[in-house]
C-alpha cells in the first residue's frame, strides 16, 4: 500500500529565525505528521502527510505569517507515493545540502520578549542576564562557523544546555514546541551560559561575583568619566558619557589620531533626544529595526548641548545615533541611567577590533580604564553598521552586523558557480559571487596593514566556505585597476591559488556596475552614471573622481569629467587641503599673481612646514610646469579634493584629520546658510570631444567672493553644493539626450552629500529622465567589490567567447 506524501522545499532566510518551530507548529495546527529537515544552503525540506486541504491551507499561511525576521525566496512542492506511514510530527537531524544562497540571517536585535524576560525576577534563570536570546533574536552570523545552522557549528557549542534551572532547564525550552525557544541554537542561561567579569587595565578583576554587582561597579565608574571597553556580540566597544566634553577628550587623546573625527552615540530611548536631534518617522522605523544601525540624525536649531556633547561630532550637522541591541546594553542603561552613551569601535585606529579577550587587553590597555569582557567566543567580528536617510530613502555607508551575510541578488541570469572581489583600498569589503547572487562581506576598514589584510582574506574565506564554494567553482578574481593597491595584491595570490583569471575593474565603473544592478538594470541597457568621490584609478594612469559614464554591463566610455588639477605633492594634497588649494591656484594663475593669493590666504599656516613648504611647493610646480603628470606631481579630477578646497577656503576644515572631515564639516557650515544669497555658477568646456567642468575658474570665482566681503560664508558653501550638484546633473542630460538614454544614475561617496545629490536628483527627475540611486549596496567604497564582480562576469563571459 502507497500514501501519498507531499514534498515541500523552502529557500529563503530560513535557518537562525525560528522558522522551523513555526513550520512545526503550523503543521501540527493543521494536523499534519512527517516531518521538517534542516538542508544547510538548500533550505528547509517538509515530508507531509495529511488531508489535502490542510496541505493547501498550510502552504498558504506559511507564506502569510513566517516569522518577521525570515526571507521565502521559493516554496516548491511535489507528490511522492511511498509505503512510509508517519504517525507524528518530527523534526530531524540537519543534513549538509548545497544550494546557491545561505540560509543564514544576520545577528539580531533582542527582542521584546527577551527583554521582558530579562526584568523579570520571576524568571531566575534569565533575570539580568545579558545573553538571552530565543529562536527569533540574538547572535547569529559572528558565532556561526560552519552550516547547516546548529549549536554543534556555532561558539555556542561550549555551552552545552543546561538540565536543571529554575523554572524550567534550557534542554527542556529547547525540547518543548510549545516554547518560543523550541529549537533555538543561541540562547542559554545564567545557569549553562556565559558570563561578564570586570577588569581593571592591569588585567586584575575587580568584580566577577554577580551580573549586579558588576554592573553596579561598571556604573559607578563610567558615571565618574571612566572609558569601559565592552565586548558584545560581533567586537568591542569603547564606551564613556556622550555628555561630558572631558571624558570625551580624554578619550580622543587616548585614541591619538581621532582628534575630530565623530563618536557615534547609543540611547536608551528617542524620547531624551528628541530635543537635540530631529527624528523622522522613516529614522524612527530603522533604529527600532532588528538591525539596529547607527543612523546619522540632523541636529535641531537648538545649541543645548547638554544631552549630548558637541565634542562628540565637532563641526558637523548630524550626530550617529544607535538604540541598545544586546542585553548587556540595556542592562547599563539601567544602572547608569538614561543618559546618552558614546558607543565606539574598540580599537586602534587602522587596526581591526580584538575579539579575543587577550587581544582586547594588548589593544585596549592604553585607551580603556576598566574591561567589561565575557567568555563567549566571537567566530566573525562585525562592525556597526551605519546609514543615513535622503529623503525616506536610507543610505548605506557601512554595511556590516544586522546586514551580513544577506545577499545582493543580480538581474540577470549567471552561470558562472563562484568568484571573488578583493575590493579598493578604502572603507573595503570584499565579495563572494555565487551564481546570480552578491554576498558582501562585512565591514573590513581600510587595508593598508598587515592586519586588515589578513581580516579581509578571513572574512573571504569564511563567506566562501559558508556558502559552500569549492576551490574548482572559483572562476575569477576581480579586483582594482589601481596595481599598488594590497587588494591587488590579495587578487594575484589568490588568483594564483585558484589557478584562474584575474579582471581589473576600473574603480568608477565598478561603481556604476553596482549602481545598475541594484536598480535592475536591463543585461542590453546602457545608463549615464555620475560617479562622484574623491580617489580612483583612471585609465588614463591620472586620478580619477569627478566622471560621467556611458555605462553598460560590458563596457563604458568616459564622456565627461572635472577639469584636470595638479596634485602638488600628491597625497599629500588629501590631509593638507592648503596644498590643493595652492596648485589649483598656481594651475590657474601666473605666478605672481599666486603668491599674492598665497599671502592674502596666509596660506602657508596650514602647511606642515610652513613657508618653507610653500617654497618648495611652488618650485616643484614650476619644474614640472606643462609637464603633469610628473612624478611628483599626478593630474587628479576628483570631486572629493574640490570638496576639500572649498572647504579650506570657507574655513570649514584646515587640515583633515579623518577621511571625509573636510567635505563633512562643509556640508555642516552649509546646513546653516542659505544658497539663494550668493552669485555663483560654474562653467563647462568641451575639450578633446568631453566635457570638462572648470573647477578652476570654480575656485577663483570663490576667493573673489570671500575678497568682495558682502557673502556670508555659510551661504557660499550652500551655494557651492548646490550648483556642483546642478552642474553634474546638467551636462549628464546633455548626454543623455545625445545617446538617447533615459536613466541617469549617481554613485560615489560624494552622494552622501544631501544637497549635492537632492541638486542632482531633482534636476534630473524634472527633466522626465529615471533617476537611479543607491539603497541596499553603499554609494562609497564598501560598494565597489560588488561592482567588481559584476564587471568580472561580463569580461569572463567575453573572454570564453573569444
Amino acid at each position: 500500500m502507497t500514501i501519498k506524501t507531499i514534498e515541500i522545499n523552502i529557500t529563503g532566510i530560513v535557518q537562525g529565525v525560528g522558522f522551523r518551530p513555526f513550520l512545526f507548529n503550523l503543521a501540527k495546527d493543521n494536523n499534519l505528521n512527517g516531518y521538517i529537515l534542516n538542508r544547510g544552503n538548500a533550505g528547509v525540506r517538509l515530508m507531509l502527510q495529511g488531508d489535502n486541504t490542510n496541505i493547501k491551507k498550510f502552504v498558504k499561511q506559511v507564506k502569510e505569517k513566517k516569522p518577521e525576521i525570515s526571507f521565502i525566496e521559493t516554496i516548491t512542492q511535489k507528490a511522492i507515493y511511498t509505503d512510509i506511514i508517519y504517525d507524528n510530527l518530527k523534526i530531524e537531524k540537519s543534513e549538509q545540502g548545497r544550494g546557491i544562497s545561505l540560509t543564514l540571517p544576520p545577528d539580531i536585535a533582542i527582542c521584546d520578549k527577551c527583554l521582558a524576560d530579562m526584568r523579570n525576577p520571576d524568571i531566575p534563570k534569565y533575570y539580568k542576564y545579558p545573553f538571552i536570546a530565543c529562536a527569533v533574536c540574538g547572535p547569529r552570523f559572528t558565532t556561526v562557523i560552519d552550516l547547516p545552522y546548529d549549536r554543534e557549528r556555532s561558539t555556542m557549542v561550549e555551552f552545552p544546555f543546561c538540565k536543571q534551572a529554575e523554572p524550567e532547564s534550557c534542554i527542556q525550552e529547547f525540547s518543548d514546541f510549545n516554547n518560543r525557544r523550541f529549537h533555538a541554537q543561541t540562547f542559554v542561561c545564567k545557569v549553562c551560559g556565559p558570563h561578564y567579569k570586570l577588569y581593571d587595565n592591569q588585567r586584575e578583576i575587580i568584580k566577577d561575583n554577580s551580573i549586579d554587582e558588576i554592573l553596579i561597579e561598571t556604573a559607578k565608574r563610567i558615571n565618574k568619566g571612566a572609558i569601559a571597553a565592552v565586548k558584545g556580540i560581533g567586537g568591542v566597544h569603547l564606551i564613556c558619557l556622550a555628555n561630558n566634553d572631558d571624558v570625551i577628550s580624554k578619550l580622543r587623546e587616548r585614541k591619538g589620531e581621532r582628534k575630530y573625527k565623530p563618536f557615534a552615540v547609543m540611547v536608551p530611548n528617542l524620547k531624551i533626544i528628541e530635543n537635540t536631534l530631529k527624528v523622522s518617522k522613516k529614522e524612527r522605523e530603522i533604529l527600532n529595526s532588528f538591525r539596529r544601525p547607527i543612523v546619522l540624525l540632523e541636529r535641531n536649531n537648538s545649541n543645548d548641548h547638554s544631552i549630548i556633547s558637541k565634542q562628540v561630532a565637532p563641526g558637523l550637522n548630524n550626530v550617529g545615533i544607535m538604540l541598545p541591541y544586546s542585553g548587556i546594553h540595556y542592562l547599563l542603561f539601567d544602572y547608569i541611567g538614561e543618559k546618552p552613551l558614546v558607543y565606539t569601535s574598540g580599537n586602534k585606529s587602522y587596526i581591526p577590533m580584538a575579539i579575543d579577550n587577550v587581544e582586547i587587553f594588548e589593544q585596549l590597555t592604553e585607551l580603556a580604564d576598566i574591561f567589561l569582557l565575557h567568555n563567549r567566543s566571537i567566530y566573525q567580528r562585525a562592525d556597526d553598521s551605519v546609514l543615513r536617510i535622503h529623503n525616506n530613502k536610507p543610505k548605506l555607508i557601512r554595511r556590516s552586523r544586522g546586514y551580513v551575510p544577506e545577499y545582493i541578488p543580480l538581474p540577470f541570469k549567471v552561470d558562472i558557480p563562484g568568484a571573488i572581489a578583493t575590493g579598493p583600498l578604502l572603507s573595503t569589503t570584499g565579495a563572494i559571487l555565487r551564481r546570480n547572487r552578491i554576498f558582501p562581506t562585512q565591514h573590513i576598514g581600510n587595508v593598508s596593514h598587515l592586519e586588515t589584510y589578513q581580516f579581509l582574506k578571513d572574512a573571504l574565506f569564511h563567506m566562501k566556505s559558508l556558502l559552500q564554494v569549492t576551490d574548482s567553482e572559483i572562476k575569477f578574481i576581480a579586483c582594482d585597476a589601481h596595481p599598488e593597491f594590497i587588494t591587488s595584491k590579495l587578487a594575484r595570490e589568490l588568483s594564483n591559488q585558484f589557478e584562474c583569471n584575474i579582471y581589473k575593474i576600473q574603480h568608477h565603473y565598478a561603481h556604476a556596475l553596482a549602481l545598475m544592478a541594484e536598480n535592475k538594470v536591463d543585461i542590453d541597457e546602457k545608463i549615464i552614471c555620475i560617479t562622484s568621490d574623491g580617489v580612483g584609478y583612471g585609465d588614463d594612469g591620472n586620478i580619477w573622481g569627478g566622471e560621467i559614464l556611458l555605462s553598460s554591463y560590458y563596457d563604458y566610455e568616459r564622456l565627461a569629467h572635472l577639469e584636470y588639477q595638479p596634485m602638488i605633492g600628491g597625497d599629500r594634497c588629501t590631509k593638507y587641503p592648503a596644498r590643493m588649494v595652492a596648485s589649483i591656484i598656481l594651475n590657474a594663475l601666473e605666478l605672481e599673481e599666486s603668491k599674492k593669493e598665497f599671502e592674502k590666504l596666509k596660506l602657508y599656516l596650514d602647511l606642515e612646514y610652513k613657508n618653507t613648504e610653500l617654497e618648495i611647493l611652488i618650485s616643484q610646480f614650476e619644474q614640472g610646469k606643462n609637464h603633469f603628470p610628473s612624478q611628483n606631481i599626478p593630474l587628479t579630477s576628483s570631486t572629493g579634493r574640490i570638496f576639500d578646497s572649498v572647504s579650506y577656503l570657507l574655513e570649514a576644515s584646515r587640515i583633515k584629520t579623518y577621511r571625509g572631515e573636510p567635505a563633512m564639516r562643509l556640508e555642516g557650515m552649509a546646513s546653516r546658510g542659505n544658497a539663494d544669497n550668493v552669485p555663483l555658477e560654474i562653467k563647462s568646456i568641451k575639450k578633446n570631444g568631453k566635457y570638462q567642468l572648470k573647477t578652476s575658474e570654480l575656485i577663483a570665482d570663490i576667493i573673489e567672493l570671500l575678497e568682495n566681503g558682502k557673502y556670508k560664508k555659510e551661504d557660499i558653501a550652500a551655494k557651492f553644493q548646490i550648483e556642483i550638484g546642478r552642474s553634474f546633473a546638467d551636462i549628464a542630460i546633455k548626454l543623455a539626450k545625445k545617446h538617447n538614454i533615459n536613466k541617469i544614475g549617481l554613485t560615489g561617496g560624494v552622494a552622501y552629500n544631501y544637497s549635492f545629490s537632492k541638486s542632482i536628483k531633482d534636476q534630473i527627475n524634472q527633466s522626465g529622465y529615471q533617476f537611479l540611486e543607491h539603497e541596499l549596496i553603499p554609494s562609497g567604497d564598501a560598494g565597489v567589490s560588488t561592482g567588481q564582480l559584476i564587471g568580472g562576469i561580463f569580461r569572463n563571459y567575453n573572454s570564453n567567447k573569444e
